[in-house]
């Protein structure tokens, strides 16, 4: 007996890396069979899945240090009148650079306006590779924000109950960036044709000018900001707190009805945004 379980580690030691790479895939292959079926909070290997997709989730509000994430747990009027004000300006700032900004150039029609036919086949080829590039890393830039940045302000929604009040950040949060996501889009597709026959740095720059639009709510916050956010964000996130004190259990064990059905329903609608930004930004 001594012997068989010390050979046990030998054998594991023995699994190579590939080996574990595909019993990793060969599992997730698995719970995806067994999901049609048997998918329930009470089912440990769905409330561990649950689990780990709700860590996921808050990771990604961890990282993405957004000024709207800075709002919705950022010290009251009452307690920094300076603090808050400075938040509420930086908000302000985001807002009109991340929406109202790409849609006046919507709205106007400024690059196409006096063309007589705003088709993309009116451009050189060269302008054609480089606009499909440009365009092809715009739909992946906003893929990775909805993975990312959005997930975890849907995360904060779901999940974490502040009041009425700072949830309307969050909200605000959401509703910008799926605007600033179908605003910019269409802005750099305008600008694109528009400047067809112009230098090709005048492509990139708009290209990066659109891409900077979209992460604007990031780039307002400074170092010292960021830290103090996560750490507020952490403390108010933890696993026992969460839907309002119901929490996600333990591991092994199964997870409650309202945090299991949250992070599906969560899911369900990522997943939802992501064919919305995928179908037309990979037609156009």
């Amino acid at each position: 007996m001594e012997e068989e379980g010390q050979q046990q580690p030998t054998t594991n030691q023995q699994q190579s890396s590939l080996d574990i790479l595909l019993n990793l895939d060969k599992q997730a292959a698995d719970l995806k069979a067994q999901h049609k079926n048997n998918a329930s909070y009470e089912n440990v290997v769905y409330a561990n899945w649950a689990r780990s997709e709700i860590q996921s989730a808050r990771s990604s509000a961890l990282a993405t240090k957004s000024i709207f994430t800075h709002c919705f747990v950022a010290h009251s009027l009452a307690a920094s009148p300076i603090r808050f004000v400075y938040a509420i300006a930086m908000l302000f700032l985001a807002v009109v650079i991340q929406v109202v900004v790409p849609f006046i150039i919507l709205i106007t029609r400024q690059p196409i306006i006096d063309l007589p036919n705003a088709c993309p086949n009116q451009s050189s080829f060269k302008t054609k590779i480089i606009g499909f590039a440009l365009s092809f890393y715009f739909v992946f830039q906003t893929l990775q924000l909805c993975l990312n940045k959005l997930r975890g302000l849907n995360f904060l929604h779901s999940f974490v109950d502040l009041g009425f009040g700072r949830s309307l950040f969050l909200k605000l949060g959401i509703l910008s960036q799926l605007l600033g996501m179908a605003g910019a889009g269409g802005a750099q597709y305008m600008l694109n044709i528009g400047n067809a026959d112009g230098a090709f740095i005048v492509l990139v720059l708009q290209s990066l000018a659109m891409n900077f639009c979209l992460t604007v709510d990031q780039n307002l916050m400074g170092h010292k900001q960021g830290i103090d956010t996560s750490a507020r964000v952490l403390a108010v996130s933890k696993d026992h707190l969460l839907c309002n004190g119901v929490g996600i259990g333990e591991d092994g064990e199964s997870i409650p009805q309202q945090s299991f059905d949250g992070i599906k329903q969560m899911n369900l609608r990522q997943n939802f945004i992501l064919v919305m930004i995928s179908c037309p930004g990979l037609h156009g």
